[in-house]
């Protein structure tokens, strides 16, 4: 089941289930491997609920074993010194002539920042689990943030902030609690058409689709031997230094073990264009100039970029197409990819791709 609801851009009208499919694969824990094909694909296009179901099964074996404590600075008059001394409040309240002293010291706790990053994702997850029309799992949330509580664990009104520097037995839990606490959802009362945040703008939307691509091609490709980057500033080969000069910024680099170089380039729009001569199909002109530029630009460079090769990849809710040619010693393809798919579709779809004779 998904929310009838529709995030509109100036060409594309994407449903939420697809939002949430190109989350998932931009998503750390779809890269640094918590969330697997397996699972996806058992799933289906379910992902919410294969998001919410991951994070109870983390947060119910970590009560079986222990929760991760943090520190807390506790502040307490004490016959004895534990950890700093406060003179000024110990001076104030004349607290030597009582045997006591006021410290400032670090003790150990349960409301930790982590644990509250979790109970805050497990009551997000209730709030979708009621919207998708998910009861078990919604009272699975409900339960283990219950029992979250009562272990001492506070429910914050903003999402805590998180140390850079994590157990790693933390990092896998706490990437799928974000993957969560990115999703969109129904805002808290309301029908499964209110959402919490505004509607994705085309910037947003072109760049979540940039990153999902560049995570499903470094889960698959890097394994194999590809180099896979993200943008990479290009330089014109001209004497000028003028600063009126503009740069080129590609999306995605790939390089595979036999040397061969594939610049890619994401676009949130349709494939074709409508000639204004002939109402014909067409690719559109600054696309084709963008990835021209691109490859030609750099030839003398030599080496992989000799022969390199240049795609567009389009997301789309319409049919794929394709579009391949070689164009002065270099192998150029436009290609578009459904988001209206299920999740494995979509990754095959965007692995097929690169598979440039």
């Amino acid at each position: 089941m998904f929310f009838a609801k529709e995030i509109r851009n100036e060409e594309i009208h994407v449903p939420i289930r697809s939002v949430w499919l190109l989350q998932l694969y931009a998503s750390h824990a779809y890269t640094h491997g918590s969330i697997v094909d397996g699972d996806v694909d058992k799933h289906d296009t379910e992902l919410a609920e294969l998001v919410v179901e991951m994070l109870c099964d983390s947060v119910e074996k970590r009560l079986r074993h222990d929760l991760t404590r943090g520190f807390t600075i506790g502040e307490r008059n004490l016959a004895r010194v534990r950890g700093r001394i406060d003179t000024l409040q110990t001076a104030r309240e004349q607290l030597l002539e009582k045997g006591l002293v006021a410290c400032r010291f670090n003790e150990l706790t349960t409301d930790s920042p982590v644990n509250q990053f979790l109970r805050t994702a497990l009551e997000t997850g209730l709030v979708l689990m009621h919207a998708q029309s998910s009861p078990q799992l919604a009272q699975r949330c409900r339960r283990l943030s219950s029992r979250l509580a009562a272990a001492g664990v506070s429910l914050p009104t903003t999402t805590p902030q998180l140390s850079a520097r994590l157990l790693p037995a933390d990092r896998s839990v706490l990437d799928i609690a974000q993957l969560l606490l990115d999703f969109a959802i129904p805002a808290k009362g309301k029908t499964g058409h209110a959402f919490t945040r505004a509607e994705m703008t085309q910037p947003q939307l072109r760049a979540l689709f940039e990153h999902a691509l560049l995570g499903v091609f470094r889960y698959h490709l890097s394994p194999l031997g590809w180099r896979v980057s993200g943008a990479e500033r290009l330089a014109w080969n001209t004497d000028s230094s003028s600063p009126f000069i503009p740069g080129m910024l590609t999306d995605i680099m790939l390089r595979s073990p036999e040397g061969k170089l594939v610049t890619v380039d994401a676009k949130f729009t349709d494939l074709f264009a409508t000639s204004r001569f002939t109402d014909a199909l067409t690719l559109k002109n600054e696309h084709m100039y963008q990835l021209y530029a691109y490859l030609r630009s750099q030839e003398h460079r030599g080496g992989e970029w000799t022969h390199a090769s240049g795609m567009m990849l389009y997301a789309t809710a319409a049919n794929e197409s394709d579009v391949d040619f070689n164009l002065d010693g270099h192998r150029i393809s436009f290609r578009s990819v459904s988001l209206n798919s299920t999740p494995r579709a979509f990754r095959e779809s965007v692995l097929r791709s690169i598979n440039l004779s």
